[in-house]
Order: structure tokens, then sequence, then C-alpha cells
């Protein structure tokens, strides 16, 4: 029998349901199908039957069966409600009971809910029980053959389940497994950044981790809490990105000031990992690093089991590393000294229990202390004296985010990142892709690097992909980065027409904003095997960088044009066309035609129809706008059933060409237009005073044609 423990709650939870929808129509069959050509009704048996199988239904939905263990599930659910269908079968009738075919349900319900096998001894299960009139009333032989037939249907209809449920297990596995590698591509994000800021930091954080994980284990940790633990003390000094480097590496004791500084990482290293939802059950953890068995520590004074077990075990693992580690201000300590402090401070600063696990640990097992000795008391190395180093790295991003901070626009956010980008990484190529407000292409927005012969055919038309298209958007589709030695060979690889096959090697990452791909950055260089997992690491936090700003400037995009656009046919407002026909009557010499469209019998449409079948010939009408119009025209709807175009450089004879053009465009919709023109030549006239002239010059047609 399978192991439900791979098996999702919800999972449990549907299949106990669909247990309970069987007691109800089993029940409700029985009782129904009893009254078809019987010629006596035993109504005290099939009551029973039906009561106890709603009680079966009732139990089966309401009760949290996922908190029980396995073996229980076959023992409550499956031999009553077998039981229930022997009793059934034998108040229906025995051997010419009409209710045979229910016996199916329970071996396709175990073999869904715990694979073939279980539900082939369901099934046999079954077969038995419903045998029992073959012994209780004698042999019957159509009986018997329906038997045989049932219990081959029984062992059909259960191999099927159950080869959806291993699909789904299998799909369910590939996601954790996806999941755990987006997982740990973070986690070393976050440790290149803290590598970034302090060498020493970096190294400390690794070899404290591993410590942590044997003493977790020996605690009895396990499963999903020990790869917490682990990262939790991978992580426990991510805060200190944001102290400043003078306190980090400064060569001697820190000042009473400077100390109240770094008690701030705790608190720091939380608001990080808050922002990365997997990430965030390490926040308490890493906030809760520095607190102390007896209530002193810091920042919020937790004392005895308040403080999670795993904090408890990478403060003391923490504190083992540093005294046994070189520091600016003294050498590392000796280990007999070392474990007089741990039993100085156990049931103090330390849990007595972690401590006590901790020098078992040492005296078995002496970890290796590898760590760079902190600052050694000499003056932080000059982040120029190496090409490209990870300091240098952390300068742009950091200029980085003082220019996006400032950023408005997406198409600036991703100039600034692609050029940020393309000062960082070795390239021959840079693009950014945006996602289309559809989710169903990525379109080019920055694009950096076709002056080599290779790249001179790609252009923003040509490389913009669909979603699950290419390199670009299978990595919006699995919403993961990736390092390729060679691109062309790649399963999922899109050559863009019109240029030769290189040798080329490729950096991508997503750009996610709170589970929603905004765009795609692709870093391109010729040969094979050009990049590594630390500038793809780097390509990565450029990318977070990028995600909020980029987030918020199509936020801001969304509401400006909401504020200028009319929701129902997608032209400009009426305020919006007012304020951009006064501001081209103010650019001299200025001269045109407003043009003003008026849809016959609208209202008519609306009280036949309704206003649902009005809106659509609005939309129609739009539609033929935008088709008929040239590049430089504004067209907005004015108010109610008008349109308005501001057609510039063009007399009212031309605008009248236009108006039955769109009129043209309407005949296969049998919609019916009038128009009027205003002409202007740089007259001190506004946009609603031109407006105004031509829907009088409409009127005046009309009365003319009724004359």
């Amino acid at each position: 029998m399978a192991k439900t423990e791979r098996i999702p709650v919800a999972f449990h939870q549907a299949m106990f349901r669909v247990a309970a929808v069987a007691f109800v129509t089993a029940a409700t069959v029985n009782v129904g199908s009893s009254f078809i050509g019987a010629p006596h009704f035993d109504f005290t048996g099939i009551l029973t039957i039906g009561i106890l199988s709603y009680v079966g239904a009732v139990v089966s939905w309401f009760f949290p069966w996922h908190r029980l263990p396995v073996e229980r599930f076959l023992v409550v659910i499956v031999l009553p409600g077998l039981a229930l269908l022997g009793f059934m079968l034998m108040y229906t009738g025995g051997v010419h009971s009409h209710i045979l075919p229910i016996f199916v349900a329970p071996a396709v319900f175990m073999a869904a809910a715990y694979g073939f096998r279980a539900g082939v001894a369901i099934a046999l299960f079954t077969a038995a029980t419903a045998s029992l009139p073959l012994f209780i009333n004698g042999w019957d032989s159509y009986y018997g053959r329906m038997l045989v037939v049932l219990t081959a249907a029984t062992l059909l209809c259960a191999y099927i389940p159950a080869q959806v449920r291993r699909a789904l297990l299998t799909e369910s596995e590939t996601r954790r497994r996806q999941q755990e590698e987006s997982y740990v591509a973070t986690i070393g994000a976050l440790a290149a950044v803290l590598d970034a800021k302090d060498r020493y930091t970096e190294a400390h954080s690794r070899e404290t981790a591993e410590l942590a994980v044997n003493v977790g284990r020996r605690l009895g940790l396990q499963g999903e809490q020990l790869r917490v633990l682990e990262y939790g003390a991978l992580l426990h000094d991510i805060g200190k990105i944001g102290i400043p480097g003078y306190i980090l590496q400064k060569p001697g004791p820190l000042t009473p000031e400077e100390f109240a500084v770094m008690r701030e990482h705790p608190v720091i290293g939380e608001r990080i990992l808050a922002s990365v939802p997997f990430l965030a059950p390490l926040g308490p953890i890493v906030r809760a690093e520095h607190e102390r068995w007896n209530g002193t520590g810091y920042p919020d004074g937790l004392k005895g089991e308040e403080i999670p077990i795993e904090a408890r075990i990478i403060h003391a693992c923490d504190a083992f590393h540093a005294m046994a580690s070189d520091r600016a201000y003294r050498k590392s300590l000796p280990m007999p000294e070392i474990i007089a402090e741990f039993r100085k401070e156990t049931a103090q600063q330390f849990d007595p229990q972690v401590v006590e696990v901790l020098l078992q640990l040492i005296a078995e097992e002496p970890p290796e202390i590898t760590a760079e000795a902190q600052s050694s008391g000499q003056p932080a190395p000059d982040p120029t004296a190496v090409p490209r180093s990870w300091a240098q790295h952390m300068q742009s991003i950091e200029a980085l985010g003082q220019q996006l901070a400032r950023a408005t626009s997406t198409q600036d956010i991703c100039n600034r990142i692609g050029e940020t980008i393309t000062a960082l990484l070795p390239h021959d190529q840079c693009r950014v892709l945006l996602m289309t407000e559809d989710r169903s292409r990525l379109d080019i927005a920055y694009l950096q690097g076709t002056d080599r012969p290779e790249y001179r055919g790609v252009t923003a038309d040509n490389a913009a992909v669909a979603v699950g298209e290419g390199i670009a958007g299978w990595v919006a589709e699995s919403r993961r980065g990736v390092v390729l030695g060679d691109t062309e060979h790649h399963p999922k690889a899109a050559h863009v027409s019109g240029t030769d096959v290189i040798d080329e090697s490729m950096l991508a990452v997503p750009v996610v904003f709170e589970d929603e791909i905004l765009a795609v950055i692709v870093v391109l260089k010729l040969g094979l095997n050009q990049y590594s997992l630390d500038q793809l690491r780097l390509l990565t936090i450029l990318a977070n960088q990028a995600a909020v700003s980029m987030a918020n400037a199509r936020l801001i995009d969304r509401l400006a044009a909401a504020a200028t656009i009319d929701t129902l046919t997608g032209l400009m407002n009426r305020a919006a066309f007012e304020e951009a026909v006064n501001k081209h009557l103010l650019r001299p010499p200025s001269w045109g035609t407003v043009l003003v469209l008026d849809v016959e019998n609208l209202r008519e449409t609306n009280d036949a129809y309704g206003h649902r079948a009005g809106d659509a010939v609005l939309k129609r009408i739009a539609r033929a706008v935008r088709s008929s119009v040239r590049g430089d025209d504004l067209a907005s709807r004015w108010i109610g059933d008008n349109f308005a175009i501001l057609a510039p450089g063009i007399d009212p004879t031309q605008a009248g060409t236009l108006a039955r053009r769109i009129e043209g465009a309407l005949q296969s919709d049998r919609i019916s237009i009038r128009w009027g023109t205003a002409e202007y030549h740089g007259d001190a006239l506004s946009g609603q005073d031109l407006v105004a002239a031509a829907l009088k010059s409409i009127v005046r047609k009309s009365d003319g044609l009724a004359a």
C-alpha cells in the first residue's frame, strides 16, 4: 500500500468527500430502485440501511481524516462500507438483488486513494462479500456469471484511477522538486550577497550550518524541520547586508553606538526573508538567533522555550564558531576554554539540552574551522584592485537601486537595468523582454549589442517570443533562471530567423513580483560555456531588485491609462481628448479638421435589446475608427453615442472621406452614423468649441435633409 504521507492533504480530503457522495448515492439508488418491479418492499430494512449510509456520508465528509494514521482508513471507511453493501445486497433479494454494480465503488475508491494493489485487495473483498448470497441462498448460475463479470469490471475500474493517482503523485513530486531547486537557488543568491559584504561571514554561516544540522539531527529533528534549521543557519547573518561596511570590517571591538547598530541585523534579516514567500518561515528563526535562554538577549527578550528550537541550536553553534575562529581583536580560544564557557553559560545564555548535545558532538567529531580571520586588523581591501569584484558589483547594485527609486516608467526601468547588466557582466548582447498585458508574449523592451555580425539580424520584432516558446519563453513559464553553455543545442532553443547558427552561451532569469512574471532578462556571449553560476546569481539579484520597481511602474502606467482611456471603447476619453486638442492648437501653425460622429438609433437599440447590445455597437464603431484613422490622428469617445476625431492637416472634404471610410467599415454590422466637421486655422478656439461646432453642423445637415 502506498505511503499516504506523499499525498497532499487536500487530496485525502477530496477522496473522503467522494466516499461521502458514494454513501449518499448508494442509499438513494437503493431506496429508489427498490420500488421498481418489487412485489414486496421491506421498508424497515431499507430505511435502516439508508440511515446508516447517510451517517457514513456525514462522517466521511466532516471528519478530519488527514490527521489519522494511514492504517485506520481501511478499517473505518472501506470495511464498514463493504459490510453495509452486504446488508443491502441481502435485503434487496440476495441472488436476485439489483444493486450488484455498486460493489465496484469500494475498489475504485481504494485504488484512487492508495494505489492499484490496494484496489485489487479490496476488489477481492468485494467479490467475497458479493458471493454471500450463493452461500446463503444456494447456487444460482445467472448470479454466478454476473459475479465473474463484476470482478473483472472492478479490476479494470480500479486500474484507471490508480494510474491517475500515480500521475498526480508524479506531478506533485515534480513540482516539489522544482520548488526545492528554486528555494536552493535563492539561498545561493542571498549567500552570494552575504559573501560580497563580508568574506568571513559567508564561511562562518556555512560552517555554522553544518554544525547546527549535526546537532539538530542528534536532538531528533528531521525532514522539513531539519531543512529549515540548515537554511536558517546559512542565512542567520543575512541582516548584516544592511549594516555599514565600516562597522562590519572595523579592526577592533565596537563602540556602544556601533554595537547598537549591529544589534539591528536580526530584524533586518527577518524583513529580507519576509519579502520572499517560501523563505518567510525562516524569518522568526533569524530574528530570534540572538535571544538568550534567560531572556537577556535581543531584539525581543524571549526566554526559555519561547525561543524556537532552531534559533537555540543556531545560537549555540554560532557562539562556538565565533570562539573557535580568529577575530580582529583576538585569536581563537583553546578548546578547553570554549567548553568551560559553555558550561558556565548553560541555562543562562544557552539551552542546557542543546549545550549537552553540542559538547558531546565536539568531543566525538571536532568540527573543522576554515573561516578566514575577520578583518584581522588590516584595512579593507581596495575593491578596485580586483576587476569585477563582488564589492564592485555591490556598489553597482546599490547605484542601480538609487536609480530605480527615481524611475517611474517601465521603459526607463528596463533601460537602467539593461545598462547596469552590460556594465557588470561580459556580453555580446543583452535583452530585456516584457510580459504583455494578456500574459501570452514577451516583447523586447531593451536590446543592446546588435553591432556584431552574428547579431545584426536580431531585431525587436523577431526576438519577441510567446510564453513557453524558446529559452526566454521557457524561463517565463518555469520561473527558473538558467545558465547555458550551448544555447543552440538546448531542447527549448528557438533560433532567431535570419541569423546564423553559432556557438553561444546564455544567462536568463525571470523578473518576478508576488508570483507574477513581469519580464525575462537574457544575456548572450559568443562561445561555449562562457558563464558561471556566480554570474547567474548576480543576474538574479539584479532581477529581484528590478521587480518591485517594475511592478510599481506598471501600476502607475495602468492608472495613467485609466485616467485617459474610455473603458468601454478603448479610445481616448473626453477630458484627455480636450487636453490633446488644446495642446495641438497652441502649436503654430496648426490647421486641420475636427470630425464628430453620431450613431443613429442607438437609443432604440438600447430600448429594444438592452444596454449590452448598445455597448456592442459602440465597441464596433471604435474598432472601425481605429482601423480607419491615420497615425497622427486622435480619436475619442466624446460622450454617449458621439465620437470625436482630431485630423490635423486635412480640410472638411477630406474629413468627409474619412467619415465615409468609417461608415463603409460599419456596413457589415448594419450600423448607421451621421457626421459633422469643424475646420480650424490657428483660431482662438478650444477643443470643446470645435466639437460643439461640428455637432451643430450635424444638426444643420439633418434639418436640410428634413426640409
